[in-house]
């Protein structure tokens, strides 16, 4: 035996087995240092989302380089808490490991396994392989179970692979929280996709909002201006004109003041649908040459309407086309149970004619509409160059009649009315006078349509009646016994707020009767409503007011509404009295409401009296009062207190 063969001493023999033994144990540390390091594979990269199979995909690469399974399955838990297989090993596609599970979870192993915080090995129950084992392990975090991961594998001593199975618990714990990661970003995603879809919902409503009116669904005025900038900019044929119109309800406000906002809103939504239909009409486009392409319809604010008509070729048709929309408007519509008569007026400008930029033609059709409404309203009307001084003379003129209530430059002169049975002056009617600071005494017809379109004549009316009591105190204070006092009201003042509450409290003020006062309204302003009329007449009449109807014969009252009205005076028009007796016409219409006043009990007032013969024909019929310029022009307050004096 040679020195090379002979028996290693027994400490050697150990040592070589211990060196073997830690070089294996080293070997097999860097191996699950390397499958660890590479468990960074499973939570994926940050920047994308990461599905269950892909995360499942890489946990498994991961477990197979630790321990050979033959199958492996793994379990997901869905929002219902059941168990389903999610990812399975490549390649095996039988259905032992199913069935293995099946039976587990009847027998409750698996449901045991579940809150095991480590490997659970069972043998696999396979009569043709006894050291076959299958590997359960709970998916978890330390909060939430995600999973059960199922595996089976050879070898009847697993304790060679504990070391292994320490590494797939931590393979499956890192998994746990990679799914759950990937549940939270995946929400993060939907709550992003979801907070997305509001934003671009709410986005292109409040784009909607800005350029639509909210009543209508019209476009508003954002719109309107942008798409006529629009059509100037690529307007085509030299000879094809663009015309802008506005459109606006006449007397609107009377809807809103005697029946509410609500009755407002629902006749403007209805006008504005009948509108759209007429312009989408065939018959309308084929009548008046329009292609519905070319036309914009827009609710501009309040009552409102703004028209574009592209490709214009006709301004006889234009003109024909807003007369037609008018008559479509001006009639009789049923709001909330009532009938109100609506007419509406037109200003119609065209491009290149009338301005080349979107301001100065809805500017100029403003102007033509205004013009339209000062010639009598429920009709059109082109711009022309001369509306801009009238509509700037406007302006001036409302800016100066503001600032005229607060300086005191109005006055009051009375025009008596005249008993042609005593001779005595039987009643005055006031009328306001404005002394303008540099042009004069102005006529009311120069200002009082400017104070009621503005409602400056709401706080005119009662400095009017409050002046008035003042010179009822001041002509007793002369010794002279005041007669009734006329008052006129106008549409805007009768549709006031509070004004019975008002002009009782300036009586009691002044320490005047109500029935020292007549209240005179037109025949025209208590038909635009009888309903809200004969109320007010009624509470006027009840606490003692004397109540007039002022240019009777021009409003087209019936007698059917006129007995409704508890009113003691009708004071005829002096359009129909100038002409008398000579043209026949009004001499009848006189005449005619001269008996059915005596007939109605009613006392009556001929206005505008100027010579013998009118005199003569009214003494002539028994007409009790007279007022005009044959007896006396409107006196101010010193001169009326001498033709008192006179006629006392």
């Amino acid at each position: 035996m040679t020195k090379k063969d002979a028996p290693h001493p027994p400490e050697i023999d150990y040592l070589r087995g211990r060196v073997a033994y830690l070089e294996a144990a080293n070997h097999w540390h860097h191996y699950a240092m390397d499958v660890l390091a590479s468990m960074t594979s499973i939570f994926g990269d940050h920047r994308h989302n990461r599905d269950t199979q892909t995360i499942l995909k890489y946990a498994h690469d991961c477990v197979k380089r630790v321990l050979p399974f033959e199958d492996a399955g793994y379990y997901t838990v869905d929002d219902d808490s059941n168990f389903n297989l999610t990812y399975r090993q490549p390649g095996c596609t039988d259905a032992d490991l199913e069935a293995a599970v099946e039976r587990l979870i009847e027998e409750g192993t698996f449901a045991w396994a579940i809150n095991q915080n480590h490997p659970v090995c069972l043998s696999a129950g396979d009569h043709h392989t006894p050291d076959a084992h299958l590997v359960l392990h709970v998916i978890s975090t330390r909060t939430r179970i995600r999973g059960m991961f199922v595996g089976r594998i050879h070898g009847t001593d697993l304790r060679i692979g504990e070391s292994g199975l320490k590494v797939l618990s931590i393979v499956l714990f890192n998994t746990a929280y990679a799914l759950e990661s990937a549940a939270l970003y995946t929400l993060r995603e939907q709550q992003h996709q979801t907070l997305r879809k509001i934003t671009q919902r709410q986005s292109r409503e409040l784009i909607h909002q800005h350029s639509h009116d909210t009543l209508t669904g019209l476009p508003n005025r954002v719109l309107f201006n942008d798409r006529l900038s629009q059509l100037m900019q690529r307007r085509g044929a030299p000879d094809a004109h663009i015309a802008v119109i506005l459109m606006d309800l006449d007397h609107f406000k009377r809807v809103n003041d005697s029946l509410g906002h609500r009755a407002g809103d629902l006749l403007i939504r209805r006008l504005a649908g009948e509108m759209r239909s007429t312009l989408l009409s065939a018959e309308v486009a084929r009548r008046y040459h329009l292609d519905v392409a070319n036309v914009t319809l827009s609710r501009l604010g309040g009552d409102e309407f703004g028209i574009i008509l592209d490709n214009v070729a006709s301004l006889d048709l234009v003109a024909r086309f807003v007369q037609q929309l008018i008559e479509s408007i001006s009639r009789e519509h049923e709001v909330m149970d009532h009938q109100v008569f609506i007419t509406c007026s037109a200003g119609i400008s065209i491009h290149p004619f009338d301005g080349d930029d979107t301001d100065t033609l809805v500017k100029n059709a403003d102007a033509a509409m205004y013009e339209a409404k000062q010639r009598g309203r429920n009709l059109y009307q082109f711009y022309t160059q001369d509306l801009n001084s009238q509509t700037y003379r406007h302006l001036v003129l409302e800016n100066q009649l503001v600032k005229a209530l607060a300086r005191d430059e109005f006055d009051i002169h009375y025009q008596p009315q005249i008993s042609l049975r005593t001779g005595r002056v039987e009643a005055l009617e006031a009328l306001v006078r404005w002394h303008h600071p540099e042009k004069g005494l102005q006529s009311p017809a120069r200002f009082i349509p400017i104070a009621e379109d503005t409602g400056i004549i709401e706080g005119l009316g009662l400095w009017v009646l409050k002046r008035v009591c003042e010179d009822v105190h001041r002509l007793r204070d002369a010794g002279i016994e005041s007669p009734r006092m006329a008052i006129n009201l106008s549409a805007r003042q009768f549709r006031q707020a509070n004004l019975v509450e008002k002009y009782i409290a300036i009586l009691k003020e002044h320490d005047v009767s109500p029935c020292a006062i007549e209240l005179e309204l037109t025949e025209s302003t208590i038909m635009q409503d009888i309903h809200v009329a004969v109320d007010m007449f009624r509470q006027l009449h009840q606490l003692g007011f004397r109540l007039a109807v002022d240019d009777f014969g021009t409003g087209y009252s019936s007698l059917n509404n006129l007995k409704h009205f508890p009113i003691h005076t009708l004071k005829i028009d002096r359009s129909f009295v100038s002409d008398t007796p000579h043209d026949r016409d009004d001499t009848a219409i006189v005449t005619a409401i001269v008996a059915m006043a005596k007939g109605l009990g009613l006392e009556v007032v001929a206005e505008g009296v100027e010579n013998e013969e009118q005199l003569a024909f009214l003494k002539q019929l028994d007409c009790e009062f007279i007022q005009g310029y044959y007896f006396s022009k409107p006196l101010p307050f010193n001169d009326l207190c001498q033709y008192l004096k006179a006629y006392s």
